[in-house]
């Protein structure tokens, strides 16, 4: 037989699909993986074990599973909402705001359970509007830390309109002048719906024998727009305006009819005019998709977003509504803010823009056909400068980026490599942790996890699957607290588990990545808690996890599992440092590498792996072997060593002996199912391949 060492120092291509299993010729193929569960990617190569999921308490309804939206000011202020069938929860910073009397915060709400999987949302500041199909548009208003305040979106300028328009003197005549005046906000320049219209009847008016009109003042006005209607038709020009007092007088002046004062507009009244996605762009507020209108799409007046008002003859910052013209009415399911607004149907993808180098407006609208895979349900993730949706029937991921070479945008199925990931099942909810590691989280209709780490520039995309020994239902990310020395962002999740008999659903968030020199701060459990402090031989504060087997970790060792009963576990010996929650396995198994022997190609020939070194960084044990089913411990601890304590990370190689099995597939597979951490940076085999 023929022997060679080969070495796999990368693994950022991720799990394959099986699909892949002969294509050694593929570029990608050197750097994936045949299983990689529980496992994280560095960018540089490297795969590492998937921190745990942290207990932050109980869903506030836990017989169905709530929606997690962000709400992220800044920084610094990033809370996570809680969408619970008519009532909503504030989470921030690891627990519940409170509200009087020290309970948590409920802010009643008029989504439904069966409403929940089709609220949408978008943020200016201290406001989250929310959409269903179900439901009028409302907003979410922080108005301080425990003051939350969901109201109706209620569509009209936000400056009143005046009122007790009257004429104060006009010369005798017989013919009839018609008036309405509009205010205009000091704040944001925003001009009210016109008032019922004056008529007066008297002469032609002129300088010295003007008709004078009076009004009273609005309340954080600037100035005052006067209309006059001409041409024997209701058209109003404009005639002029007062920016002190409120007073004007009609001198015989021509209106400018190039300029007609607002018309109000509410396009979302009926039950069926809901709006089913809203977003941001070109600061408009657009919202598309009601079930009677589901081509439509509505944009507000330029820097107003509750006003859908238009003026006769339209103006470049009125509102705008615009619908898809195609061979199929496929409704919008949602937008997303780019060089153009990219607009995803169930039949295809299109851009939205103003014409040429002009800004998009009522006179200036042009609809773009991009592709037509047609796009699924679930709103699109912006990451670095593409934009990630799934394409309509589930079975892809692609990512929409700007192609000069089109002209346009088109879409790479970033699923192409690794297919099974959503062979059989569906994405339902997902989110992008940008920071550390840039990944995708998906959650699977199964209650597993599939994880894509996503770097374009440095064209590294792997895809990771995920599992807790429970259902994962819903999930969002926030940015964590700034003075955080771990950084990076927060991933909250949705958690269905069955305790002591009865379903149960937690909100947990993912721990940062593991960075330490010693093993006592890892965190490797799932719906965990830890404990640090003065030596205890007892943990409680576990209720959640009632009746449940746990692994522990003390102090950096690796405690015998206990039972939770009441609440507590007992330890052996006291602990000053404890983590204690459900245990889960992180498995690695690299790809079978190809190479040329002296008599030819080795793919489809009789090979075995007797002896293999895995380099490793920060770890503390593993088990291998040729498969999952003939794994040994590869043991750290030596004589010297002394017995239940902690043993120091492992930075090296440890070389492996395996159960030597003949066949044409495999080579090694890497477990960790203790609670502590583990860093694969390279795996060495010795190879024998038989002759061909």
């Amino acid at each position: 037989m023929a022997r060679t060492t080969l070495i796999q120092n990368s693994f950022n291509a991720g799990e394959l699909s099986p699909l892949m299993a002969a294509r050694g010729d593929q570029a990608r193929y050197a750097s994936g993986c045949r299983v990689l569960r529980n496992m994280l990617l560095h960018p540089h190569g490297p795969a590492f074990r998937r921190p745990g999921l942290r207990f932050m308490g109980a869903c506030v309804d836990e017989t169905v599973p709530p929606r997690l939206v962000p709400f992220v000011f800044n920084e610094e202020q990033a809370y996570v909402l809680e969408f619970a069938p008519e009532r909503l929860r504030v989470w921030w910073r690891g627990g519940l705001v409170l509200g009087e009397g020290g309970a948590p915060l409920v802010v009643p709400t008029p989504y439904a359970a069966e409403h929940l999987s089709t609220l949408r949302w978008c943020q200016s500041a201290d406001v989250l509007y929310l959409v269903t199909p179900h439901a009028a548009p409302r907003k979410l208003e922080r108005h301080g830390h425990a003051d939350w305040r969901l109201v109706a979106v209620n569509f009209g300028p936000r400056v009143a309109t005046p009122t007790g328009l009257r004429s104060t003197g006009a010369p005798s005549g017989t013919r009839q002048h018609r008036y309405v005046i509009t205010a205009v906000s000091v704040d944001t320049g925003e001009e009210s719906l016109p008032t019922a219209e004056l008529a007066v009847t008297a002469g032609t008016p002129a300088e010295g024998s003007a008709v004078n009109l009076a009004w009273t003042a609005v309340e954080g006005a600037s100035e005052y727009r006067v209309y006059k209607a001409g041409g024997g038709a209701s058209v109003y020009g404009l005639l002029g305006t007062a920016a002190t007092g409120e007073t004007y007088a009609d001198t015989g002046r021509t209106p400018d009819f190039a300029e007609g004062p607002p018309e109000h507009r509410n396009p979302f009244e009926g039950a069926d005019d809901h709006p089913s996605s809203v977003q941001f762009w070109q600061q408009r507020l657009c919202f598309a998709g009601s079930r009677s209108h589901p081509q439509t799409i509505w944009a507000s007046r330029t820097g107003c977003y509750e006003n859908m008002d238009v003026s006769r003859p339209l103006q470049t910052d009125d509102a705008v509504t615009v619908t898809i013209a195609s061979e199929t009415v496929s409704a919008v399911r949602w937008m997303m803010p780019a060089r153009k607004l990219l607009v995803g149907t169930g039949g295809g993808e299109w851009t939205l823009s103003g014409q040429g180098s002009e800004p998009f407006s009522p006179l200036s609208c042009l609809l773009e056909f991009q592709s037509a895979r047609g796009s699924a349900e679930l709103p699109p993730l912006a990451v670095g400068d593409g934009v990630l949706a799934v394409q309509r029937g589930g079975r892809a991921v692609r990512d929409f980026r700007y192609s000069l070479d089109v002209d346009g945008y088109s879409g790479a199925d970033q699923t192409i490599l690794a297919e099974h990931m959503l062979r059989g099942r569906n994405i339902v909810d997902w989110a992008y942790q940008q920071s550390p590691h840039s990944v995708v989280w998906c959650a699977m209709d199964d209650g597993t996890m599939a994880g894509l780490t996503l770097i374009a520039e440095h064209q590294v995309a792997g895809w990771h699957r995920h599992d807790t020994r429970g259902a994962v239902e819903a999930l969002c990310v926030v940015p964590g607290p700034p003075s955080d020395p771990a950084g990076g962002d927060e991933l909250w999740l949705v958690v269905r588990r069955d305790v002591d008999g009865v379903q149960r659903r937690y909100i947990e968030r993912l721990d940062p990545a593991f960075e330490s020199d010693t093993p006592a701060p890892a965190f490797f459990v799932d719906s965990g808690l830890s404990y640090q402090g003065p030596p205890v031989a007892a943990l409680g504060g576990l209720e959640h996890l009632e009746g449940r087997e746990v692994s522990i970790l003390a102090d950096g060792w690796v405690h015998p599992p206990r039972i939770v009963a009441g609440g507590r576990i007992e330890l052996d010996r006291p602990a000053s440092v404890i983590h204690a929650g459900l245990g889960y396995a992180s498995d690695l198994a690299p790809v079978t590498q190809e190479f040329v022997a002296g008599d030819g190609p080795t793919q489809g020939r009789v090979r075995r792996v007797g002896r293999a070194r895995v380099r490793l960084y920060r770890s503390s044990g593993f088990k291998a072997g040729p498969d999952a089913a003939h794994l040994r411990e590869v043991l750290f601890r030596t004589a010297q060593d002394p017995p239940g304590q902690a043993l120091p990370l492992f930075d090296g190689d440890r070389e492996v002996t395996l159960d030597a099995r003949l066949g044409t597939q495999g080579g090694l597979h890497v477990r960790q199912d203790d609670p502590l951490p583990l860093t694969v940076l390279a795996v060495i085999s010795e190879v024998e391949v038989g002759e061909s």
